[in-house]
């Protein structure tokens, strides 16, 4: 949302007298030192966020945090503009519970502010958020937010995208939506709150804790050569995970961390982790043997650079992934990507032959004595390499 300045003829009368003061006057009433009503002080506080002197202006910005509930909670459920309502959304940390209810069940308070409050408030306050189905249907992009905050319980996320297929809603923003509103529609405790949504958290907690961990040998964390599909034994490595529900055996490793297991998720639940979990998690799941996960990791927003490379390396994911990293221009403009992709049989031959004209002459060469790749690939590689050769002799 666009803040501005209300319209000076608009405004309670105490307060345009004060936003027409002086700057000590400004900073007295932002200091709570005029004698405002608290709905006044919280719009003289917002007005004088865009003053022109700049002490005003930083006073005024940093004031919401430090007022005490008792000067906030009466304005806040009141109809305070939507807009003075999303300055003191941003602006209040999220420990401030009551006080963002009060915008929360405030009617005036714009979808804007639901989307930015649904992606950093915690598990209580995303509740009251996902209560408002009517607001949930008009508005994608807050189905979206509580979908990428790691704190929304699972199964309130599968019931916000459980509402929207069954209303025809289509959030755009959240990769594999119809494949996982499918999955979720065909699994009649899929918006049940259940031991489920500790054992995703749980997931979560484990692989943040061990982010950037993994010893020489082991992939980052993971057991070579491992998958999770269904009944898959996939691993993921995490210090210092203690729940039960996710050991791997108790067994620990070296270095004090437990070998996490992801085989007791549903294949939804599996979408989402490859989507908001960390390149841990990615690195499991994007050789899940079901393609639907598979395909939620390489859409993931999170995916970086060298992850697209690896998984263009990789021969044993699913055919999808390699197609999908194949046809998407971002990707294939790396030239390690191209390289990748070439050389991995899995590739759609038109795919590896369009980009053959891109390789170099020592990686051509490589191509053409491969014995991996299919031979009309290895026959165009040394054919072009010829061809080369013979325009530099011209």
């Amino acid at each position: 949302m666009k803040l501005e300045p209300i319209a000076h003829e608009l405004l309670p009368p105490a307060v345009a007298g004060v936003a027409g003061g002086t700057s000590s006057v400004k900073l007295m009433a932002i200091r709570g030192m005029a004698p405002l009503r608290p709905a006044e002080l919280l719009l003289v506080i917002y007005q004088l966020s865009f003053d022109v002197d700049a002490a005003v202006r930083k006073a005024a910005e940093a004031a919401p945090a430090a007022l005490p509930d008792r000067i906030l909670l009466g304005p806040l459920g009141e109809a305070l503009p939507a807009q003075a309502l999303h300055f003191y959304a941003e602006r209040l940390p999220k420990e401030r519970g009551q006080a963002i209810e009060k915008i929360l069940y405030n009617r005036a308070t714009a979808d804007d502010t639901f989307v930015h409050l649904a992606g950093r408030l915690d598990e209580d306050g995303l509740e009251i958020i996902l209560q408002n189905e009517v607001r949930l249907l008009r508005s994608t992009a807050l189905v979206e937010a509580l979908y990428f905050n790691k704190n929304a319980r699972m199964s309130s996320v599968s019931r916000a995208l459980e509402l929207c297929a069954r209303n025809q809603v289509r959030p755009a923003g959240i990769p594999g939506f119809d494949e996982m509103a499918a999955a979720i529609m065909a699994d009649p405790n899929a918006a049940v709150p259940s031991a489920s949504d500790e054992s995703f958290a749980a997931v979560l907690r484990a692989e943040e804790a061990g982010e950037g961990e993994g010893q020489e040998g082991e992939g980052n964390g993971l057991r070579e050569g491992q998958g999770v599909g269904e009944g898959g034994a996939g691993q993921i490595a995490a210090a210092g995970a203690a729940d039960p529900a996710v050991r791997a055996e108790g067994k620990p490793r070296a270095g004090g961390s437990t070998f996490i297991k992801l085989e007791g998720l549903k294949i939804f639940e599996k979408m989402r982790l490859a989507t908001v979990g960390n390149a841990h998690c990615r690195q499991v799941l994007i050789r899940d043997t079901n393609r639907l996960v598979a395909m939620a990791v390489i859409r993931s927003p999170a995916i970086t650079d060298m992850e697209v490379v690896a998984a263009a390396a990789n021969r044993a994911i699913c055919d999808d992934v390699i197609r999908y990293i194949a046809n998407r221009r971002e990707y294939v403009k790396e030239y390690a990507v191209k390289q990748a992709l070439v050389g991995n049989p899995k590739c759609p031959l038109a795919a590896s032959l369009r980009l053959l004209g891109f390789l170099r002459p020592d990686d051509l060469k490589t191509l053409a004595r491969s014995k991996n790749v299919p031979g009309a690939l290895a026959a165009a590689a040394k054919k072009l390499l010829q061809t080369r050769e013979s325009s530099r002799g011209d």
